[in-house]
């Protein structure tokens, strides 16, 4: 039985060809195009007719065109300034109202109330303070006072302080200030020791201290000026 050849020749130079070559390596005519569905890589002239275009993709979004519209109503002032939309309200700083205080003493009274009669106990305790050693040693105040002052006024400012800073610290207040509704809101040791000396100071020079009250608007003692505390008016209880 005999096989046909696979092989051929060029109809125009007689050259032979592989039966797979789709034109002449010799003249380049153009041969009947191979029987297969896309060209071989070494077809240069076919892969020039081959349109090269991108695989189509699918959408990704999901449910495209399947979403029905949502109505929102605008209203027409909102329309005419689009973005414009109102500041939030800032938020409220927290007040001694708040904190359970009923705010500053809103009249210089109660502070001048306190101060007097703090006066008047400061000049009683060392009066009782100077008294109690000139009893011992057998001298009159006065001479005890004029005649070793170096040792007796550091003696009476130290007694005074005591006075004023014992109460301080315990309960924020001084020791007339819970007759007249005033506390110190100030939860520090350290502060409330402070603003005891600057009282007692205060409360020792109660005319420069009164003139303070009467010319600041906040009617500040001298002890909140120097300390930059302010005093407030003691909170009331409540009832549940």
């Amino acid at each position: 039985m005999m096989t046909a050849s696979t092989r051929r020749t060029c109809p125009s130079c007689q050259t032979r060809l592989s039966p797979l070559a789709a034109e002449c390596p010799e003249c380049g005519l153009a041969l009947a195009p191979p029987r297969q569905g896309r060209p071989m890589l070494f077809q240069a002239s076919a892969l020039a007719h081959v349109a090269m275009e991108a695989p189509p993709r699918a959408l990704t979004a999901p449910a495209l065109g399947r979403v029905a519209a949502v109505a929102v109503d605008v209203a027409p002032e909102e329309l005419a300034r689009p973005g414009a939309l109102p500041p939030p309200p800032p938020e409220p700083a927290p007040s001694p109202v708040a904190l359970g205080f009923q705010g500053p003493v809103s009249s210089f009274w109660p502070l001048v109330k306190v101060e007097a009669s703090e006066a008047l106990l400061l000049v009683l305790v060392q009066t009782l303070a100077l008294s109690l050693p000139a009893w011992a040693l057998g001298v009159s105040p006065v001479r005890l006072l004029t005649g070793a002052w170096l040792l007796v006024v550091p003696y009476l400012l130290a007694v005074s302080w005591v006075l004023f800073m014992a109460p301080m610290v315990l309960t924020g207040q001084s020791p007339l200030m819970a007759s007249f509704g005033v506390t110190l809101p100030e939860n520090s040791p350290e502060r409330r020791i402070t603003f005891s000396l600057v009282h007692m100071l205060s409360v020792l020079c109660f005319p420069l201290s009164f003139l303070c009250m009467v010319l600041d608007p906040r009617h500040r003692t001298l002890g909140e000026l120097l300390s930059g505390l302010e005093l407030l008016a003691r909170p009331t209880g409540r009832m549940r």
